[in-house]
């Protein structure tokens, strides 16, 4: 007898899982929108940081936002800053719904930076010459798997943005840091002045 009390304890009934499926299909229909919108304020911004940044270069204070020089850290900077923008106003409105977003935010960040700069490096590589073509496809290709890994984690969002807001403090002062004293990297140097 106590065997079957503790099974029936330990297994969940069947219109429990129908309502935790019926949950998780709210939410990914739900945030749905704020994938779009990510996508398009990442992908738009970007490319506008990146156009404009000629124009913004006269202004010291947009130093940190837009790429000063045309290496491969700097030019992270055009899907890194609209994404942290899109993720704070994430986080401010939806507030206790999603607590942990931040921190899906910067995994999903941390992801695409990497498979920006795998990606440049290969086809840098392969082809012996950079394209400005090759590039931009790999930016949006980048936002892409951005949104697809929000996308994924819709539903399971980490207790706590503490760790993604730590990741974007650190980051964020990277960006700061590394534009005004670069490293003698690969990384940071001007992609023309890399031996082909």
């Amino acid at each position: 007898m106590r065997i079957l009390l503790y099974h029936k304890d330990f297994c969940k009934p069947e219109q429990d899982i129908l309502e935790r499926a019926a949950q998780r299909k709210h939410m990914l229909k739900k945030t749905i929108w704020w994938d779009v919108f990510l996508f398009c304020m990442t992908a738009v911004g970007g490319t506008l940081l990146f156009l404009f940044s000629p124009a913004l270069m006269k202004i010291p204070a947009c130093y940190i936002l837009i790429p000063v020089r045309n290496s491969v850290w700097e030019n992270l900077k055009i899907i890194y800053f609209p994404a942290v923008l899109t993720a704070l106003i994430r986080y401010f409105c939806t507030g206790n719904l999603q607590k942990g977003i931040l921190t899906t935010y910067a995994e999903g960040l941390a992801l695409s930076m990497g498979f920006l700069i795998t990606m440049h490096y290969l086809i840098t590589g392969i082809l012996g010459t950079e394209y400005f073509i090759a590039d931009m496809l790999l930016f949006y290709i980048s936002v892409s798997i951005l949104v697809r890994y929000l996308r994924i984690h819709a539903d399971r969002q980490k207790k706590s943005s503490l760790s993604g807001v730590i990741f974007i403090l650190l980051l964020t002062g990277c960006f700061f840091y590394f534009t005004f004293y670069p490293p003698v990297l690969g990384l940071f140097a001007e992609i023309s002045l890399l031996p082909q």
